[in-house]
């Protein structure tokens, strides 16, 4: 290899190392300006361009583009035996950014899925334990939409009778109004005691089975 390419590669890097790294846009604006000259590096060199702008990616809101770019820099990473850059735990950082890229796409499965598997790696990731517990809440069990559905119905049936009750009950049988009044008042009540309970159950049944597979894989990994 020449003298003058391992210049123009050295310089290269220090071009890089130059930005901002809180420049997300000058550092993508720079590696996809030089994306067929950074194969060429050294692989430290390579990673650490690489890891910056997917990072940068992310952090603009291009989740689409950082999930094409993340896969094949975590494969790089496990090849070459690769755990940290620049100080940070580039495996573990990239798992957790996927994950919270498919959050954000409403990718809720495919996000459960990658932080299940960051989990059984680093059960006391404490950001991956609650984006996960958010992505359970999120997806939504059957006895959960069946109550959901069942409130609708009942709040609109509150409604037709509010208006059954104006319309029909208090100027012509407004002996009837009363007992109207408590009927209607206990569906909507009944109806948002339902909603709340579902969700409440809903909401405690996620938290308690991450907490719990959370500790498991703790025993796990201290050999109890």
């Amino acid at each position: 290899m020449s003298s003058s390419f391992l210049t123009y590669t050295e310089d290269l890097v220090a071009q890089y190392r130059e930005l901002d790294p809180g420049a997300f846009r000058d550092i993508i604006r720079f590696y996809e300006a030089h994306r067929k000259q950074l194969p060429h590096l050294d692989v430290d060199d390579f990673i650490e361009i690489e890891f910056g702008y997917v990072n940068a990616l992310f952090e603009v809101g291009r989740y689409e583009a950082f999930l094409v770019t993340t896969q094949p820099l975590l494969e790089t990473l496990i090849y070459h035996n690769i755990q940290f850059v620049n100080g940070d735990d580039a495996y573990e950082n990239l798992l957790f950014r996927k994950a919270a890229a498919h959050y954000q796409l409403l990718e809720l499965n495919t996000a459960t899925r990658v932080l299940w598997e960051l989990l059984r790696l680093n059960p006391d990731n404490q950001a991956a334990g609650y984006l996960l517990k958010r992505c359970l809440v999120r997806t939504e069990p059957t006895f959960l939409q069946n109550a959901k559905a069942v409130s609708i119905f009942l709040f609109l049936l509150s409604a037709l009778v509010i208006g059954l009750e104006l319309l029909i009950i208090r100027p012509f049988y407004d002996e009837y109004a009363h007992q109207i009044e408590i009927g209607r008042i206990s569906i909507f009540l009944f109806a948002l005691f339902l909603l709340i309970v579902a969700d409440g159950t809903h909401r405690l049944r996620s938290f308690h089975h991450v907490n719990r597979q959370l500790e498991s894989f703790r025993k796990r990994r201290n050999g109890i």
